[in-house]
């Protein structure tokens, strides 16, 4: 059965990644049934642990580097698995009101943050209702007390007029379980945001399709 009939009969659902691909291949580069399979093929090989979440990391031109994908089709690739999570994230805060669980924000940041390489430390920022204002990434890299300063947090606050503060870091080895230098830095901020009278609600740390919410485990 063609991909396109597949679809047609049972849905997008059912479909595998590589199939998905190539209706998106064929569309923009003209090809059809099995040149479009074998084309999506190649691109999910040349993907990292052959994952789909990482062809939205994959710059236009590694793509291009793949004999017979063109500029469109790399671009189109690119921005139907961003398109993808930009719904995801507006499913869940159209679900959470109350952005200050650890879930909603877990939730929203997880297909964004399971598969980065490298840890990024952000901060989200709430309003006095607990509406999302701004997620923003403030240092790239290990999580300690020389790159998760407290000033970078709260500067972010008073330009958003915060109310409250989640503070939100990946570990790539898709564990979540916090480290010592993780409490550490947690309760230092958490100490500093009792001066700034802008509470930190909790520090979640994500892994790969799980979490951990130290608010939950006691550190704050």
């Amino acid at each position: 059965m063609l991909v396109q009939e597949k679809m047609k009969t049972y849905g997008a659902k059912v479909l595998t990644d590589s199939e998905l691909l190539s209706l998106i291949i064929g569309n923009i580069a003209g090809r059809k049934g099995k040149g479009a399979v074998e084309m999506a093929d190649k691109v999910m090989e040349s993907l990292p642990q052959q994952k789909l979440y990482y062809l939205g990391e994959t710059c236009v031109q590694e793509l291009t580097a793949i004999k017979g994908i063109g500029e469109k089709s790399a671009l189109a690739l690119c921005a139907a698995v961003e398109l993808g999570k930009r719904m995801r994230q507006e499913e869940v805060k159209q679900q959470a009101p109350d952005f200050s669980t650890p879930q909603a924000i877990a939730g929203y940041v997880m297909e964004d943050m399971r598969h980065l390489p490298q840890e990024e430390f952000r901060a989200v920022y709430l309003t006095t209702k607990n509406q999302l204002i701004a997620v923003q990434t403030l240092t790239i890299g290990t999580i300690n007390s020389s790159l998760a300063k407290s000033r970078e947090v709260f500067r972010y606050a008073l330009r958003y007029n915060a109310a409250a503060i989640v503070l939100l870091h990946n570990h790539p080895s898709g564990n979540p379980e916090p480290s010592h230098e993780d409490i550490v830095v947690t309760q230092r901020i958490a100490d500093a945001a009792q001066i700034m009278e802008i509470p930190v609600l909790d520090h979640i740390i994500i892994g790969d399709g799980t979490f951990v919410s130290l608010c939950e485990r006691g550190y704050i």
